[in-house]
């Protein structure tokens, strides 16, 4: 593994936003988040394995061996090293692996991805339409409405059990000013000259990154910019990886030209993080991912995982572009906002 050389002080890094070693009513708080989630997150494991008893019981063994270790954190909050989300995050990644789960959301993410492909074209046309200052604020409103599809909070879990999420209603339910939002200071660097490599970390499968992120992607590599498109490497919830990015970006590339175009000429390329969770520590990359980024000019940060969870107080050397909505309450309150919230935090890079 790598350090991302973007990092404007890797010595003094750290990437957790939340300290579970010294509150307990935060830890319990995440704890309560971890356990709540196992019973959807088991259902898709048996899912993604075809279901019946085998699968089943396999299923238990995660629900005894991560609920114990879960209950343990209640009181000995060192018992497992340093206690961090993140750290809660490889404790069930071990256990799933552990009884032979792989990506256990990959089929509702593959159906997801499906929708989500068919509703890209109408709107690429609507943002195709628009003048400049128009087409961003449409496009980061975008990002916010796809980043709504997130099987890891417990709030849109039950929303994406009641039949789904709509993004154009989504869209159109969010309204400035955002609870942080540089957007006008973001607008203003926009309208300058086009930056010259962005690196783009993206998140959940489906309308996030197909219907977000991609037409972000997409505007910067018309405007010239050389675009890397990040995903994880090993699966975690419904986070896109890697391996289904780049069949993605070829299929979407079939029915248009602006992508098509920057593909071939290698304007836009993926490039697997190394990361294996839905948060990331940047001195744990890939060494293609920290060489990608190397001489970066933009770095945008999707997701409330990666970019309020992990990486909020994170300086880099580079313009660095946060975005994501709040669907934890913890985290809104770490912000002073609600729930839905979206947070657009930019910040210009310490390295002139």
């Amino acid at each position: 593994m790598a350090v991302l050389g973007l990092l404007a002080d890797s010595e003094g890094y750290c990437p957790h936003s939340f300290d579970l070693m010294g509150d307990a009513d935060r830890r319990g708080y995440w704890i309560d988040v971890f356990a709540g989630q196992l019973p959807s997150l088991l259902e898709h494991a048996m899912e993604s394995e075809g279901g019946g008893p085998d699968a089943a019981a396999r299923a238990e063994k995660v629900r005894g061996v991560f609920g114990g270790m879960l209950e343990r954190l209640r009181e000995e909050p060192t018992a497992f090293g340093a206690l961090s989300v993140m750290r809660i995050c490889e404790l069930r990644e071990g256990c799933l692996r552990a009884e032979g789960f792989g990506d256990v959301y990959r089929v509702v993410k593959a159906r997801e991805n499906d929708a989500a492909v068919g509703q890209l074209p109408k709107l690429l046309g609507e943002l195709d339409g628009m003048a400049d200052g128009a087409r961003l604020a449409a496009l980061i409103t975008g990002v916010f409405a796809g980043n709504i599809f997130d099987l890891g909070a417990p709030d849109t879990i039950e929303l994406f059990r009641d039949g789904g999420i709509d993004f154009d209603a989504t869209r159109g339910r969010i309204r400035r000013p955002w609870l942080v939002d540089d957007f006008d200071a973001l607008a203003s660097r926009w309208s300058g000259e086009a930056y010259a490599r962005a690196v783009l970390l993206v998140d959940n499968a489906g309308a996030d990154v197909v219907l977000g992120m991609i037409p972000l992607a997409r505007e910067l590599a018309r405007r010239g910019t050389a675009v890397v498109l990040s995903a994880n490497t090993e699966p975690a919830l419904n986070d896109i990886l890697h391996a289904e990015l780049v069949p993605l970006m070829a299929r979407i590339g079939e029915f248009d030209p602006v992508v098509r175009g920057a593909l071939d000429d290698g304007r836009m390329t993926c490039v697997a993080s190394g990361n294996g969770m839905p948060l990331i520590d940047f001195t744990r990359v890939s060494e293609a991912f920290a060489e990608a980024a190397a001489d970066a000019d933009l770095l945008v940060i999707e997701g409330m995982g990666r970019a309020l969870e992990s990486n909020y107080e994170a300086r880099f050397t580079c313009d660095t572009l946060k975005l994501a909505m709040i669907k934890e309450r913890d985290v809104a309150d770490l912000l002073g906002g609600e729930m839905y919230d979206v947070v657009c935090r930019f910040e210009r890079g310490s390295g002139g």
